[in-house]
């Protein structure tokens, strides 16, 4: 079987493009090559001139696009759902230029526009990127479930024995927990003595990242097995309180060696609970300035890449625990991306750098 990349519907051998999207089909989806180059949002919209003169114009320069046409009328009203051109990243750049330039020549001037909030240029509200300056305009949802058939994913996933997270064949190690994964069928079962009779008890807490990234390289170091827990009792009535923030449980047995093993490890004040000599007593938090709506298609500095679903968890808990506003890409188990706004890269990286590394800051 063979496979378009834009919509993956199958297709038999000797079949060399799709039928409806004009893409060179794949032997299979899950390649590296096709992961690296995924459909991207173009357009969307309910105007539906608006997604013919668009369809019509990529179809005339052979440009492969995945266009769903929503109902019209009564139907389309009620439903609410838009039409969409999907086209593959590699053709995004051309296929965003021939668009605009297709709907500012067919322009009436009463189509709807939007003001691009990096360059500030006008341009058509259904296009997903600005023309000029290519800043992404409109954040495609998460689809409901995977469009990627069942059998081209591997079937083999591992799960950890301590927190259950679920990992792809070729990892050998929870990220968290530092144990041996174990196969799907061995899933939820108590994998020795200890495990059988003895429950978990909570040995250390903390907020800070540098330090749970130093209290589980102790236990791991120690062959001591562990399992964190995120919580969100930082959070009171959406202030960021400082708070602890995650939770690391051993086996009862385990307790005394853990507790004096992570005694120096102290977690550290947290996002302004510090206080410093050069803020008189007058100082009033009111002088923070506040940060603007939050725009998730203007967090455009990608900071993060991955697989390892527990890491990008406790990254995205430190960034919003630093009043640091994020957007994800992608899904577990698969590749996660994060991206922040361009004036919060700095101290983003900074984050990522602490966690990885667990170093203090320079």
């Amino acid at each position: 079987m063979k496979y378009c990349p834009l919509c993956a519907a199958e297709y038999r051998e000797e079949i060399e493009k799709c039928a409806t999207c004009e893409a060179a089909l794949v032997a299979a989806l899950s390649s590296q090559k096709v992961r690296a180059n995924p459909p991207r949002l173009l357009w969307s919209g309910r105007d539906l001139v608006e997604f013919d003169s668009v369809t019509d114009t990529l179809s005339e320069l052979r440009i492969p696009a995945c266009s769903e046409r929503a109902l019209g009328g009564l139907i389309g009203a009620i439903t609410h759902r838009a039409s969409t051109i999907h086209v593959l990243t590699n053709d995004f750049d051309r296929a965003l230029n021939v668009a605009a330039a297709s709907l500012a020549a067919r322009s009436t001037g009463s189509a709807p526009t939007q003001i691009c909030y990096n360059c500030s240029a006008a341009c058509s509200v259904f296009l997903s990127a600005c023309p000029g300056c290519k800043a992404q305009l409109i954040v495609e949802p998460l689809p409901a479930k995977d469009s990627i058939p069942g059998e081209s994913h591997p079937t083999a996933l591992k799960y950890c024995p301590i927190c259950d997270i679920k990992y792809g064949a070729g990892f050998e190690l929870c990220t968290v927990c530092g144990v041996s994964l174990v196969p799907e069928e061995l899933r939820g079962r108590p994998l020795s003595e200890k495990a059988r009779k003895e429950h978990l008890e909570a040995a250390w807490r903390g907020g800070d990242p540098v330090a749970v990234s130093n209290a589980i390289a102790a236990l791991r170091e120690q062959g001591i097995q562990h399992y964190v827990q995120a919580t969100s009792d930082h959070f009171v009535f959406e202030l960021a309180m400082p708070r602890p923030k995650y939770i690391i449980r051993v086996f009862a047995s385990d307790l005394p060696k853990v507790k004096e093993l992570l005694a120096d490890i102290q977690d550290s004040p947290f996002f302004g609970n510090e206080t410093s000599p050069e803020l008189s007593e007058s100082s009033n938090a009111s002088t923070i300035p506040a940060r603007p709506p939050w725009n998730p298609a203007a967090a455009t500095a990608e900071i993060w890449s991955g697989e390892d679903a527990a890491l990008a968890q406790v990254l995205e808990d430190c960034f919003l625990e630093n009043r640091i506003p994020c957007r994800r890409q992608g899904r577990a188990p698969g590749m996660l991306r994060y991206f922040v706004l361009p004036s919060d890269e700095s101290a983003a990286r900074e984050i990522i750098r602490q966690v990885t590394q667990a170093t203090p800051p320079e």
